[in-house]
């Protein structure tokens, strides 16, 4: 079968090469795949829809069976209003199954906690506070020897008795870790969507309260983490690893519509873990950390998404005045180049008109 057949999700579920695309373990089949999702939109959906559920199979570690008769029972007693007509092919998901064991054998560890248990600790006074505005990023030590750094529009609190028994901040935003060592007091960041616990490790944590998504990458070491929401989960993650929580949305929505803040907890729609491929162990070049090199890297990013990203990084308000164009995606490099220049490089991958006013910068069809 051509790969331009392929219609349902275990089309490309059984596939080697996308199955080390989802992985990140061959370079080759990544771009490969990059590419063909470009050159053939009408199936991007069901590509996106397979790769997450690729990475949700993996990164559990209940048994891939009961995942994937969970999932046959779950799109069976989907309303049929919300769903085209489907014929679940069990055959092809059992050839799936055999493929995910083997998998998820070396995977990562992935557990469902039963219940609420308290891994959280609460900042009860907040002690130094570093901070960042949009368009700048600063590099900080802590008092424990650690060393964080700020994206753009981030701010990091930390407790009070910080670094006495324990070492606990709060991030909003973006930062870079670099965690002094020390076994006998654990390090924990808190974030609106979950807590990541570690010993002595260096890590990349991205939680904006605006965003659709919070994540999560590992360089090196170890680290736990723990969603928060309707149901708490936890996981360990090994280097060049990123774990990603998909948010609920339609909150997001309703809270920037009323002006409410969203740093409270949010119900949690998915999460996906992703290996990372590196160049020769080359962690400079990996996309989500460039920020700390100065250097923009968008990766297949949705013109709407892309909008708060050039906010943040260039301290510019912009409106994108047609629900099309917030569609358009993006992929592409960027160091010292001005909020013109990026534009106006954007405009040789889509049509679109942009005026700016100081600050203020309008997108319009062209």
């Amino acid at each position: 079968m051509s790969q331009k057949d392929y219609k349902q999700l275990e089309d490309f579920l059984i596939d080697d090469t996308f199955q080390k695309y989802c992985s990140g373990e061959d370079k080759n089949c990544i771009l490969y795949w990059q590419q063909y999702s470009l050159n053939h939109p009408e199936q991007a959906e069901t590509i996106l829809k397979a790769k997450r559920l690729f990475q949700l199979l993996v990164g559990n570690r209940r048994p891939v069976n009961e995942q994937l008769e969970k999932l046959k029972t779950d799109l069976q007693n989907a309303p049929v209003e919300h769903r085209l007509p489907y014929r679940f092919n069990w055959p092809k998901w059992a050839a799936i199954a055999a493929v995910f064991v083997a998998l998820v054998s070396g995977g990562v560890w992935y557990y469902a906690q039963p219940g609420k248990v308290d891994t959280t600790l609460p900042i009860s006074a907040i002690g130094q506070v570093y901070q960042t505005k949009n368009g700048e990023k600063k590099t900080f030590e802590l008092s424990d020897g650690s060393t964080v750094t700020l994206n753009s529009a981030s701010k990091l609190e930390l407790s009070a008795d910080f670094n006495q028994e324990l070492r606990v901040v709060r991030l909003a935003g973006e930062g870079y870790f670099q965690v002094a060592k020390n076994k006998d007091k654990p390090f924990v960041v808190q974030a609106s969507d979950f807590d990541i616990k570690v010993l002595g490790t260096t890590f990349n944590v991205k939680s904006y309260s605006d965003e659709p998504t919070a994540e999560a990458l590992l360089v090196e070491g170890s680290i736990e983490m723990t969603s928060k929401g309707q149901r708490e989960n936890s996981v360990v993650i090994k280097p060049n690893q990123k774990i990603t929580i998909f948010k609920n949305q339609a909150e997001i929505a309703v809270a920037r519509k009323t002006n409410k803040p969203t740093a409270s907890k949010l119900p949690i729609k998915e999460i996906a873990i992703e290996n990372i491929p590196t160049v020769e162990s080359n962690t400079a070049e990996i996309p989500d950390i460039a920020w700390r090199e100065n250097r923009l890297e968008i990766v297949d990013q949705d013109f709407e998404s892309l909008r708060r990203t050039l906010e943040r990084w260039y301290d510019v308000d912009i409106q994108i005045q047609n629900d099309q164009l917030k569609q358009y995606r993006f992929t592409a490099t960027f160091g010292k180049e001005g909020i013109t220049q990026v534009l106006s490089a954007l405009q040789s991958v889509e049509p679109f008109k942009f005026n700016v006013y100081g600050r203020k910068i309008t997108i319009s069809e062209k």
